[in-house]
């Protein structure tokens, strides 16, 4: 075979590969992105899911911090709530005892500085005193009403200025005993007990409204638990004396009527300086 024969061969080769291969390259591009279209759509499926994952990781926490937030701000609130629930309401109750028997009060706050009191004091108490030369057995009874305020010039202290009035009705009851020979020396005479009978009478303070003024300590109005004291004085006026016999002989007789009169001034004169009465009282106190 001639040379040129063979280069004919080899053109005519040449060729027909480089159709069969233009023929071939749909199908390899084809293919190719076939191929390269599930790669891509996997990177795909896998960044998506990268974000998902990513996304799955922060729901717990976001949540979680923002129920945090909620509950903390439940938190607040509630403590809040209770708080405000707690706030002194700024009244007090007090039980005590003193020299105007048994007493129970109710106080309000007014001002941070000033309380307002009104009290119930009773009570009785027995004893026995000797007036003008006469043994009596006695029985104070305690009966009164009292309207205070209070004034705390410290606001860091309990103590306190008082100043009020008192509408009472107190009163010392007196039934005599005899002597020991059996007589009563009544304005210097001697009776014999069985012409007198019994001397009765009673002690009155003559100011049914009495001014009180006084210092103390202690704040029923705070909260809780609290002790309290009063000292100060009742401007009651000089006691006011009736004394009687109970023989109605004797007690009608002008002349030993004009003797038990002399016997009631005697006793007068004699407390004329208690014109004042001492007001002493402690107590316990809770404040809401």
């Amino acid at each position: 075979m001639s040379h040129l024969t063979c280069y004919r061969l080899t053109v005519i080769s040449i060729g027909i590969l480089g159709l069969n291969a233009m023929a071939l390259a749909p199908a390899i591009a084809a293919e190719r992105l076939a191929v390269d279209a599930p790669t891509e759509r996997l990177q795909q499926r896998r960044t998506a899911q990268s974000r998902s994952k990513l996304d799955i990781g922060l729901q717990p926490i976001i949540p979680q911090a923002v129920a945090g937030k909620s509950i903390g701000s439940r938190h607040i609130i509630g403590r809040e709530a209770t708080a405000e629930r707690r706030e002194p309401v700024g009244v007090g109750l007090t039980a005590r005892v003193g020299t105007l028997g048994f007493g129970v009060d109710v106080a309000k706050s007014l001002t941070p500085q000033i309380d307002g009191r009104l009290g119930l004091n009773f009570g009785n108490v027995s004893l026995n005193r000797n007036d003008s030369g006469i043994n009596y057995d006695s029985q104070l009874k305690f009966s009164s009403i009292q309207l205070f305020g209070d004034y705390y010039p410290f606001r860091s202290s309990g103590f306190r200025l008082t100043g009020g009035l008192i509408a009472q009705n107190n009163k010392l009851s007196v039934n005599s005993n005899p002597n020991s020979n059996g007589t009563y020396t009544i304005d210097g005479t001697q009776y014999q007990a069985s012409n007198v009978g019994t001397l009765s009478g009673e002690y009155r303070y003559p100011n049914s409204i009495a001014p009180y003024l006084g210092i103390g300590i202690g704040k029923s109005t705070n909260e809780g638990l609290g002790f309290n004291a009063d000292l100060g004085v009742m401007f009651a006026g000089a006691p006011q004396v009736t004394l009687n016999a109970s023989n109605p002989a004797f007690n009608n007789n002008p002349t030993t009527r004009n003797q038990l009169d002399n016997q009631v001034r005697q006793t007068e004169n004699d407390l004329r300086g208690f014109n004042v009465y001492p007001v002493l009282s402690v107590g316990l106190s809770y404040g809401f």
